[in-house]
Parts: structure tokens; C-alpha cells; sequence
């Protein structure tokens, strides 16, 4: 195994954020490693065939996108504005494929991610990103569940009936 240099830690800005976050940011402290703190917002092209104004989803896509780049500023301000080493990225396309080439275009050695992040109808339409990025990272992957962990408490955790 390498040395790791490079962490990126994706985001969701869920719950689970910043304790894995806070995981990744102790981690890189131990190694002296800089992190990147990704987030990937979901291409609303996909909804083009549905009778929506193209002219509409593009603007709504501007708006989550600023709306996700203030959120990332506050973010990375009330979590790692102890941290020096740190940079973002934000990026629109297929969650788990965009993370993925953002990892290996930034030469990333590590990626830690939380196993929980958006849950109930979002984890149902869109899967596990977490599982995703796993099953296809040619980089390898830490994943933290933060309820497993003791991170967060299980009442804190929504349950979803048959997940």
C-alpha cells in the first residue's frame, strides 16, 4: 500500500456529514494527508423527458447548485476551519460515476464515506451511493457507519421499513 496523500470525503449535507467529516478530518490529522470534501448534485437532465420545461429544470438546477455552494462554504467553515489542508469540489452527473472521476482526476489515495447519509425516498429511487462507490472505485474505499460506530445514537437513525 501506498502513501496516502490525498482523502476525499463525499458529503450530502445529511446528519451523517459531519461525523464522518470529523472521522476523515482526525484521520488525515494522524497522517498528515490533505482532504477533499466532494459533493456531486444529481443531473436533472434525466427528468427531460418528462413534461417539464427544459428552461425550468435548468434554473432550478442553477438554484440547488448555488444553494449547494453556499451550503459547502458553511460546511466547510463550521468543520474544518481547523483543518488547513482542505479543498472542495462541487460537480454536477451520476452521483456514484462523478465521485468516482472526481477521486482519480484529483489523485486521490483514499476515499471515507459514510454508509448512511439520505434516507427514506432517496435512498429507495437512487440506491447507495456509498455501496456504489465501493463496488466500483478502482480507489480504495473506507466506509463509516456512524450508528454501528456509536457516532450517532440509533434513535437519531430514521428507519425505513424493509431496509
Amino acid at each position: 500500500m501506498g502513501e496516502i496523500r490525498k482523502i476525499m470525503v463525499p458529503i450530502d449535507f445529511s446528519d451523517v456529514a459531519p461525523v464522518v467529516a470529523k472521522w476523515a478530518k482526525d484521520f488525515a490529522r494522524k497522517i498528515n494527508a490533505q482532504i477533499l470534501v466532494a459533493y456531486v448534485l444529481e443531473d436533472l437532465s434525466t427528468y427531460e423527458g418528462i413534461y417539464v420545461d427544459v428552461k425550468t429544470l435548468a434554473e432550478l438546477e442553477m438554484t440547488l447548485f448555488e444553494g449547494a455552494k453556499k451550503s459547502m462554504e458553511d460546511f466547510l467553515k463550521e468543520h474544518f476551519s481547523d483543518y488547513p489542508n482542505v479543498e472542495f469540489v462541487l460537480e454536477k452527473g451520476d452521483v456514484v460515476e462523478t465521485l468516482i472521476k472526481i477521486a482519480q482526476e484529483k489523485g486521490v489515495d483514499l476515499i471515507i464515506m459514510g454508509t448512511h447519509g439520505r434516507k427514506g425516498l432517496d435512498k429507495i429511487l437512487f440506491g447507495s451511493v456509498a455501496e456504489g462507490v465501493v463496488k466500483n472505485s478502482p480507489i480504495p474505499v473506507v466506509t463509516i457507519n456512524p450508528y454501528r460506530a456509536g457516532l450517532l445514537k440509533p434513535e437519531e437513525e430514521e428507519v425505513v421499513e424493509g431496509m
